[in-house]
């Protein structure tokens, strides 16, 4: 824990701007705003109260041009996956996962949208990973579409959300032996605008997250090294 701490401490020294820029997509508003300083979403598990997830969102700037990066880790503070989404298309960029080594791994990128342009629209993406051991692959399959627009509430204010309804296959794969089994999964999510992700659960109800809050990297820190 000490060593992690050290890592989000250097993190905190070297994340000291912020801006905020204008996306091309149509619905750009309601994905996170682009900040170099990184804020941690907080969110809990409504059905099971102590389950907690966090999200690290920062904005980088490259050769490549700008984008924002969504960290996910769990209560513990261990690192589970990460986005890289393109700031104009919201596509994704880089789609990082850690395996079962423990090891950060970069995946295989074969469909990279994220964000649907339009009602009528269903966007697809597909990434290939590290399976449970050495000889097995998982490979996800995402196709998501915009459902509706509404107001709900977030944490103590009414703002106007978008409704995304996804549906997924998980696939673990041998490529040696040909075996393959598969897990659908039904996941509806909301967006609000000017934060992002404030929702989302399954549709079997097996888990709904909410947000929570919306902490500081330094108050994040200090809460997972307690």
């Amino acid at each position: 824990m000490r060593r992690f701490y050290f890592v989000m401490l250097f993190f905190v020294l070297i994340a000291c701007s912020s801006e905020v820029s204008t996306y091309s997509h149509p619905y750009s508003k309601y994905f996170y705003n682009y900040n170099t300083e990184p804020k941690v979403y907080r969110y809990r598990d409504v059905i099971h109260g102590l389950n907690e997830q966090f999200h690290r969102v920062y904005g980088v700037e490259d050769s490549e041009g700008k984008h924002i990066v969504v960290e996910r880790y769990v209560q513990d503070g261990r690192l589970t996956e990460a986005f890289n989404f393109n700031l104009d298309s919201l596509n994704v960029m880089d789609h990082m996962v850690v395996n079962a080594l423990g090891e950060n791994e970069k995946a295989t990128l074969y469909k990279d949208l994220f964000f649907p342009k339009s009602k009528d629209e269903v966007v697809q993406f597909t990434s290939k990973f590290s399976g449970i051991s050495d000889s097995t692959v998982f490979l996800m399959e995402v196709n998501r579409r915009l459902s509706d627009i509404k107001m709900r509430q977030v944490l103590s204010d009414s703002l106007e959300c978008i409704k995304l309804v996804e549906n997924a296959i998980y696939t673990l794969l041998n490529p040696f032996t040909k075996q393959e089994s598969q897990q659908a999964l039904e996941t509806v999510s909301y967006y609000a605008k000017d934060i992002g992700l404030i929702e989302w659960y399954d549709t079997q109800k097996r888990s709904h997250f909410q947000l929570e809050d919306i902490l500081s990297q330094e108050k994040w820190i200090k809460l997972i090294s307690e």
